[in-house]
């Protein structure tokens, strides 16, 4: 989940009343008889509640939460045949391509003269769809790469890493129409795709965060078994959620890779340790080699690379800072510090952006324990 603005002061310290902290005593009584306590595993709060509808609205017309209160609570459990995981459908095993241990996201091709450099770039999977005619953007992988200036020959990876009114409008528009769109999406000679990161969030009935787990794995079904490699996004919020995703991917010999991104509350510095911690025992429990892309979380690099068969880093500040005329200054061994670095109206950044990718990728080598290293997916 990526948040259009940065919550409030009062809105955090809330948000960590509400926040899961594994191993505290008891749950609230209300998740004693809970009949999906089973697969949600309860809560536990530093916030005085009797269950999870303390954050509920009440049912009003306009909420679009899943929770038994709501009058559209029946049709978005049909939608996802209800909450379990093992009635996913079965999926073919799919071969990756060959990733690095640091990739570039490149928002689009502007500001730039000429293709960029990187062999292998990801590319945000909304940026690629046309939700009005629900179809894809490009007719083919020669006029992707023109658009976004990349060498003709550069490996694709889709991020599904977004805001989440973006990432909705991809489950908007349906089975039929996601799957159509993936076949062009093959077309386009795209190498990997990263699955749309449904958000679970802290100030809503648990049933909404199942919902979105849930709609997670259907995507990433829907994705392998169009032909397309997927890395499955395990957003958890819960001790429970992490158990369920390792359940699931030690069942099911087709996922290979697996997504996370560090860029919200995940992130932050009394969580950030925690979903580390949930992602590197789903590797120990997943008896296979695994591959991990991950977004933000830098610090958890050197972990999360001993844990998993390979790590792929996705970077949005080079891009992003380039955009924004700073320039990346290695210091030793430090993060690159960004600079000012103001250029004459209408001068391409292509130098700038090559500049800054050299140096974050230099960084985020690092992090990840080697500057040479590469992995089979």
């Amino acid at each position: 989940m990526l948040k259009d603005a940065p919550p409030s002061a009062q809105r955090l310290r809330r948000e960590r009343k509400l926040q899961h902290h594994q191993g505290a005593d008891y749950p609230p009584l209300g998740c004693t008889i809970c009949p999906e306590r089973k697969i949600c595993g309860g809560l536990r709060t530093q916030a005085a509640i009797f269950d999870c509808l303390g954050a509920c609205c009440g049912g009003k017309a306009t909420c679009d939460q899943v929770c038994p209160n709501s009058v559209a609570y029946v049709d978005r459990v049909r939608e996802i045949d209800g909450f379990r995981l093992d009635n996913v459908p079965r999926a073919p095993y799919l071969l990756a391509p060959r990733l690095p241990n640091a990739v570039p996201v490149i928002f689009h091709g502007g500001g730039r003269a000429g293709p960029f450099s990187a062999d292998t770039v990801a590319i945000p999977l909304s940026s690629l769809i046309s939700i009005r005619e629900g179809k894809a953007k490009y007719a083919n992988g020669d006029e992707l790469r023109r658009a976004f200036r990349l060498r003709s020959d550069s490996t694709i990876i889709l991020t599904g890493i977004d805001q989440d009114a973006r990432i909705e409008r991809w489950w908007g528009l349906g089975t039929d129409q996601r799957r159509s769109i993936i076949r062009d999406l093959i077309d386009a000679k795209i190498g990997v795709v990263t699955t749309p990161n449904f958000s679970l969030f802290v100030d809503r009935p648990r049933w909404d965060d199942l919902h979105s787990m849930k709609r997670i794995a259907l995507v990433h079904e829907e994705f392998l078994s169009e032909g397309m490699p997927a890395a499955l996004h395990v957003n958890a919020r819960t001790d429970r959620d992490a158990a369920r995703w390792a359940e699931y991917v030690a069942d099911r010999p087709e996922v290979t890779h697996i997504a996370f991104e560090f860029t919200t509350g995940t992130g932050r510095a009394d969580r950030v340790q925690q979903h580390a911690a949930w992602l590197s025992e789903l590797a120990h429990i997943v008896s296979r080699p695994l591959h991990l892309f991950v977004r933000g979380g830098g610090e958890m690099l050197p972990m999360l690379a001993a844990t998993f068969a390979g790590v792929t880093a996705l970077d949005t500040s080079a891009f992003m800072k380039t955009i924004h005329r700073k320039i990346a200054l290695n210091i030793g061994f430090t993060r690159p510090v960004w600079a000012d670095h103001p250029t004459p109206f209408g001068a391409p950044l292509d130098a700038l952006l090559e500049r800054n990718w050299a140096c974050m990728k230099s960084d985020l080598e690092r992090r990840a324990g080697s500057l040479v290293k590469l992995v089979s997916g």
